[in-house]
């Protein structure tokens, strides 16, 4: 019995979730590597303000740069299905201790939402001002960047790329810029 894209995409999230943490551990490390105390959750009563103070650097916002590139039978077969490739990109932190800030799927205050779809392989833009900065009193740490790329499943109801997915700092995102290859799924 194959399993549903449903299921697939509920696995490929509980994936993701759990990689996450590995990527905000990395934002909770100083200029010298050493790993950094986080809020607890018994230090709710902390503002925002100090949770992002001399203890650790202010979020960075930054421009980036995402790359979708699509392998050649992955470009052909979309091509041939009619079909176009969807981006959704999140930028969002950790909720400081005692942010009202509603959070997403992932526990994240979100800073941008956005789906592109495109014809096949592109490029996708984001400007600073394309964040919302007005909520960055309300994450503590850095501002993650996370890119998922698949078949817009327009034509079939099965994702036809199996596509990285990406998420690191905003910071580290601006100065490499991301890269997200495509092929075809197996």
């Amino acid at each position: 019995m194959k399993p549903n894209a449903p299921t697939k995409m509920t696995a490929f999230l509980a994936l993701a979730v759990l990689l996450a943490s590995c990527a905000r551990r990395e934002a909770d490390t100083d200029a010298d590597g050493d790993q950094t105390a986080t809020a607890s959750s018994a230090d709710q009563t902390v503002p925002a303000q100090v949770a992002n103070s001399p203890a650790g650097p202010p979020p960075e916002v930054t421009g980036v740069k995402i790359e979708v590139t699509l392998t050649p039978d992955a470009e052909q077969a979309l091509a041939s299905a009619g079909e176009k490739v969807r981006v959704e990109v999140i930028l969002g932190g950790d909720p400081a201790p005692g942010s009202s800030a509603p959070t997403n799927e992932f526990g994240l205050v979100e800073l941008l939402k956005d789906v592109h779809e495109l014809d096949g392989s592109g490029t996708l833009q984001f400007a600073e001002e394309d964040v919302d900065q007005s909520r960055l009193d309300e994450i503590v740490g850095q501002p993650q960047l996370m890119v998922n790329a698949m078949s817009a499943m327009k034509s079939s109801s099965t994702n036809m790329l199996a596509c990285a997915f990406y998420w690191d700092t905003l910071s580290k995102a601006g100065r490499e810029g991301v890269r997200i290859e495509c092929p075809l799924t197996r």
